[in-house]
């Protein structure tokens, strides 16, 4: 008898509104969702602003899961507002009504990232959950250093090596020309924008690490014509509008978050390479090196020209797949 494979216990950690592949991301997440691949268990913000986490309650009612928990970063990165997040958020008709609706009050009763994630790990199964992270990683690295609670008598570390199954991480650079000269002094985003905390995450996260790096998303293109091709089915989507306040229209965008929510969820259907295993580490300028190693925990994905043509063509479906509640005025 074919054993039924059970929903990837997903938990997403996001800088929603630093970029528009986080709302992209999360899309897709709803879409293999209503398919029954994965199971989101909960988002953590680790931008500081709160439109960031009111856009992901947004998007999460608009999908119908409006009970899926949110947690928010205190004193973390970039607290400025958001070029879309606020936005679509106070997007209203002509009458004052919000075109969209969100399930969650005031951002400022939402419970601390680490708080939440520490409940969330301890009411599940062992080495059960995936962690996918798509922006910075201060919650993560919290995490570990968290103190026992009324959650769990284990501190951070311990409770993260017994719940979590391994890390999706949307982090660094493993293009072979950057791997080839370790004199180049290039930081990634995701990593620049928090240094410390992503050389602490790395170095002492217990579980298996897959990277995919900034090259990888970059040669993956979603495209502006996708907007009004795929989108017909729904009369306002919130990541359409926020796709066209992000940049000035039209503008094709990596899709850098895309690609690790894929791998997170369908790490095997030959979407990508996969790397020989190794250690990764982060200096203190942000700069990723990996060196192979066999027992290294540390791997990074690849993409190649095919590969690159069929990951976009499942991405832009997935991002832009039905939902069962359009909107209000839908």
């Amino acid at each position: 008898m074919e054993k039924i494979k059970k929903p990837v216990q997903l938990l997403l950690d996001t800088d929603m509104g630093n970029d528009i592949d986080d709302a992209l991301a999360l899309a897709m997440i709803h879409a293999l969702q209503s398919r029954g691949e994965c199971e989101l268990i909960g988002v953590t913000v680790s931008k500081d602003n709160p439109y960031a986490a009111m856009y992901v309650d947004l998007i999460n009612t608009f999908y119908s899961r409006g009970n899926i928990p949110i947690g928010c970063v205190a004193n973390g990165a970039t607290p400025e507002e958001g070029t879309y997040a606020r936005q679509v958020v106070e997007l209203a008709d002509d009458a004052g009504v919000p075109l969209f609706e969100r399930t969650m009050g005031d951002p400022a009763e939402y419970p601390s990232a680490v708080a939440m994630t520490r409940r969330l790990l301890a009411a599940s199964d062992d080495e059960a959950v995936v962690v996918l992270m798509i922006g910075f990683s201060t919650n993560m690295a919290r995490l570990l250093e968290s103190s026992p609670d009324e959650h769990s008598e284990l501190g951070g570390l311990e409770l993260f090596k017994k719940k979590v199954s391994h890390v999706v991480m949307m982090a660094g650079e493993f293009a072979p020309d950057i791997l080839a000269d370790p004199m180049q002094k290039k930081a990634e985003f995701n990593v620049r924008l928090d240094v410390p905390s992503a050389r602490a995450f790395i170095a002492r996260c217990p579980r298996p690490i897959w990277f995919s790096g900034l090259e990888v998303g970059k040669s993956v293109l979603y495209p502006a014509a996708a907007l009004d091709a795929d989108y017909g089915w729904c009369t306002y989507h919130p990541v359409v509008e926020a796709y066209k306040r992000y940049l000035p229209m039209p503008y094709d965008r990596p899709t850098w978050d895309l690609t690790a929510v894929l791998f997170a969820v369908r790490p095997g259907q030959g979407y990508f390479g996969v790397s020989e295993p190794g250690l990764v580490n982060v200096d203190e300028n942000g700069y990723v090196r990996f060196r192979p190693h066999p027992d290294g925990l540390h791997r990074y994905l690849t993409v190649n020209d095919q590969q690159r043509v069929l990951v976009g063509e499942v991405q832009n479906e997935l991002a832009a797949q039905p939902c069962e509640a359009e909107t209000v005025l839908a």
